[in-house]
């Protein structure tokens, strides 16, 4: 089986995109079964970070404008000798391109929105983009074989946008690190650690906000506590962060590490007490799954779509408001090392048992062959609307 992948970036400028799609392809139950060419573009970080998707053929081509158009790209994977095109994003060109592939093929379609349908995201646009979107993005939208959602919340969202497709639910997972044991940090300090995009859907401003409340009603809660804020600048929202930060006095308590990967980044895991993501809406979260890979208890919303957290006492639920995301870190960080611990272990647990990339790949596969071969559909595939 040949088929062609399609995403925005395929460095960290994609955040947990990357690390989902390269993990996925890589996996033995994908690579030992189909033939999977990667189209991409070109940007700052690529030469960095393309020797992480190892033998995976990469196509690799300059951006011509803000939407990644590129006409030789577009003759290429038009070209290309493939059974299958699955886009990865959306929102760019390569969600235009699917209309463009429909056009001229009768080949299969697989669209993975990695969250970008969702509500909170859509509802924040202005009038303005939403009218763009309407006008160019949603004709392709529909001329989609099937969706590719992380979570039931996804498919609820796929279903809100109005898309009746057939949708698959295959969840993301995650790679367990070999020595996963947790270390004190040099500093003498506990660390709460926020790791990921740096964007308003995020709900850092309300972590921000809520650390502030902290400090002024209790703050030997926050005595021994670093606030670590891990991540890569989106719309300018490091600035208005670190203005946020100013302005509540947190400069003692709150540090900003900027974008830190590989190696810097399993660092802040091994040295973090607890994780937080305090969001208005997710896909499914890597960053969740990757704090459960180092034992770290997690503080998130349901919005991160990830309730078997809550369920295996692995996650401290709060709302995505001030008020519940404060009295969550209160009541996390006064829990002691044994409570912590416990907490931390039972995610570890969970993405053993339930987000392994073995289990994901053989679905993917599943999902490939009954859109080529059109036979014996997965009970994963949802075509109810």
């Amino acid at each position: 089986m040949n088929i062609v992948v399609y995403l925005n970036s395929i460095s960290r400028l994609s955040g947990g995109v990357m690390d989902a799609t390269r993990n996925l392809y890589l996996n033995s139950n994908l690579a030992n079964n189909i033939s999977t060419n990667i189209f991409s573009y070109i940007d700052k970080y690529t030469e960095e970070d393309k020797h992480l998707w190892n033998s995976l053929p990469l196509h690799l081509y300059q951006s011509q404008n803000s939407f990644h158009y590129n006409k030789n790209l577009k003759r290429d994977l038009l070209s290309f000798q493939s059974e299958l095109l699955h886009v990865h994003g959306l929102w760019q060109y390569p969600h235009l391109f699917m209309k463009e592939w429909k056009t001229h093929s009768s080949k299969p379609l697989v669209c993975s929105p990695h969250g970008m349908l969702d509500p909170f995201i859509i509802n924040s646009q202005s009038k303005m983009k939403r009218l763009i979107a309407n006008l160019l993005f949603n004709q392709p939208l529909k001329m989609v074989d099937c969706f590719h959602a992380l979570c039931l919340k996804e498919l609820e969202d796929i279903r809100l946008y109005g898309l009746k497709q057939p949708v698959a639910i295959i969840p993301n997972a995650v790679n367990i690190p070999e020595n996963n044991i947790k270390k004190a940090s040099n500093d003498g300090k506990k660390h709460l650690l926020y790791l990921g995009r740096l964007h308003p859907k995020k709900g850092i401003d309300l972590l921000i906000y809520a650390v502030s409340k902290i400090k002024k009603e209790k703050p030997n809660i926050l005595k021994n506590w670093i606030i670590d804020i891990v991540g890569w600048d989106h719309e300018n929202s490091l600035q208005n962060l670190k203005l946020l930060v100013k302005q509540e006095n947190l400069d003692s308590e709150i540090i900003f590490h900027g974008g830190l990967f590989n190696h810097q980044k399993d660092e802040m895991y091994l040295k973090a007490d607890v994780y937080i993501l305090p969001s208005h809406g997710e896909g499914l979260p890597m960053t969740v799954l990757e704090a459960w890979s180092w034992r770290t208890p997690v503080i998130m919303t349901p919005q991160c779509n990830l309730n078997e957290g809550f369920k295996y006492n692995a996650a401290i639920k709060v709302d995505d408001n001030v008020e519940s995301i404060k009295r969550g870190i209160e009541t996390t960080l006064t829990m002691n090392k044994e409570e912590l611990n416990k907490i931390g272990n039972n995610g570890l647990e969970l993405v053993k048992e339930h987000f392994s990339w073995d289990a994901s790949a053989k679905k993917m596969l599943l999902l490939y062959n009954w859109l080529i071969t059109k036979e014996n559909k997965p009970n994963f595939i949802y075509t109810d609307f």
